[in-house]
């Protein structure tokens, strides 16, 4: 009768594989989140154009990404937007503000305001005045609204980042740490 004693085979192998845990499963961790931080980035630039009128291109690209490292485990996706924030939560946008109207405010959609059609340089042309805190602007008999004076203004939140973040991140970490962990145990 053969008999075969494992117990020292096993014990070697789980020593071997606590010590490759050791150190192995940090960065593997730190793979996948930075992984899954970089998914919700892009997840999050991808729906801003529905969200937003997007006429230039540095709102998409100031999201970015904070890469978790093996001590820290921790990776961040933020704006380096601050009035990205006001989006975000909701609020009251207080300062001057010139809220674009009827004609402006069509342009507003599609393109950038050129300094020259901003209030201060309008109310410099001729026919153009403030009344009540409206900016008119007179063109033969016709009178039209250019912007609205406002001292603040009521900020819905739209941005929903956090919650495009939070969903990524619930889809695709498992997915990410499961090929992180392959990746490291099979490196030499």
């Amino acid at each position: 009768m053969l008999k075969l004693d494992v117990t020292a085979d096993v014990a070697k192998a789980t020593a071997h594989l606590s010590q490759t845990a050791r150190k192995r499963v940090p960065s593997a961790v730190a793979k996948a989140l930075t992984r899954t931080a970089y998914d919700a980035r892009d997840a999050v630039r991808a729906v801003m154009p529905r969200r937003f009128t997007i006429r230039r291109p540095w709102v998409v690209q100031g999201v970015g990404v904070t890469p978790a490292n093996p001590r820290t485990l921790s990776a961040e996706v933020w704006s380096r937007d601050r009035f990205m924030a006001l989006q975000e939560a909701g609020g009251v946008k207080t300062g001057k503000l010139a809220i674009p109207v009827g004609r402006m405010a069509a342009k507003a959609k599609t393109q950038v305001i050129p300094k020259s059609q901003w209030p201060r340089a309008m109310l410099a042309k001729k026919g153009v005045f403030v009344r009540r805190g409206t900016v008119f602007e007179r063109k033969g008999k016709a009178i039209q609204a250019l912007y609205l004076l406002r001292r603040q203004q009521k900020v819905e939140p739209r941005f929903g980042m956090a919650d495009a973040v939070r969903s990524v991140a619930l889809r695709e970490y498992r997915r990410q740490m499961e090929r992180a962990l392959r990746e490291e145990l099979t490196k030499g």
